[in-house]
């Protein structure tokens, strides 16, 4: 237990002195840390080699940071860099991609990064090294954007509200086999979708204040609707795949749900955020 607080410890320290390399992060961290702080905390819980900044590091479908193979890729509202984390005592920021605004999550799915934004998904590739490089954008309406992906599919939820005023709400399933052409396979909507993730055949799907919503996709291509949990607010959703739990974030604070019937499922402990008690 005291190995992990320890890389724990280590691995928020590097994002701390990774974000503050430049002043363009300050506010945006401010507002984030919280959540990075959560989703560090569990990724280090859920890590198969603790202390490890090599391999990948996945938190949820609206994190803002992701690592991969040793540098630390963080976008903030029009740009995205790559972090050397190779010596995590001395981060090294290595290039700074600008973008068009509205640039909101980070996935990692093999070589690639796919970015969520207000007006599309962006995908990268790092095939030819640390420095991403850009293959295609699947545009969209304006609207809030994250994206998790699976063996060659994309699921992109789509909402109003906040600063994305646009709608309709909905789920977009996208085939991205041809990371230089992702193309529409089809539309599902939703009443307030916000983050997700994908556990071998299950997608969850964050309903916001609206609850989360379990899909089977087995067909990648066809996400069939098993159960829908309104009392379950769900804002983003990680999931621990060889315990079958989900650690959730909503409007009340974090939860930890098993999965072992996704029909139904069972609540195992929550941390109340202060505004609620």
């Amino acid at each position: 237990m005291g190995e992990s607080h320890a890389n724990t410890a280590k691995m928020l320290s590097l994002i701390m002195k990774a974000v503050f390399m430049t002043s363009s992060f300050n506010k945006l961290f401010g507002r984030f840390f919280g959540f990075l702080f959560t989703a560090v905390l569990l990724s280090s819980c859920l890590s198969e080699s603790e202390g490890d900044f090599t391999g990948e590091g996945r938190g949820g479908s609206m994190a803002r940071f992701t690592f991969l193979k040793g540098y630390l890729y963080i976008v903030d509202n029009s740009s995205l860099k790559t972090i050397d984390i190779m010596q995590p005592e001395n981060p090294q920021v290595i290039s700074t991609i600008q973008l068009n605004a509205g640039i909101e999550t980070i996935f990692p799915y093999e070589n690639y990064l796919f970015l969520g934004s207000q007006f599309g998904m962006y995908i990268y590739s790092l095939e030819d090294g640390p420095v991403p490089t850009f293959l295609s954008l699947f545009e969209h309406s304006y609207s809030c954007d994250p994206v998790v992906v699976a063996n060659g599919v994309a699921y992109v939820t789509l909402r109003s509200g906040t600063s994305c005023n646009a709608g309709p709400n909905r789920m977009e399933v996208v085939d991205v086999t041809d990371f230089t052409n992702p193309q529409l396979i089809q539309t599902i909507p939703m009443v307030n979708p916000h983050g997700l993730t994908i556990s071998d055949t299950l997608l969850f799907v964050g309903e916001g204040d609206f609850g989360l919503k379990v899909f089977n996709i087995k067909d990648r291509r066809d996400p069939v609707l098993m159960s829908y949990d309104e009392t379950i607010p769900t804002y983003d959703v990680i999931n621990n795949y060889s315990r079958k739990e989900l650690i959730i974030t909503g409007s009340s604070g974090v939860y930890q749900y098993s999965y072992q019937n996704p029909d139904s499922l069972f609540q195992l402990s929550q941390i109340i955020s202060n505004k609620n008690q």
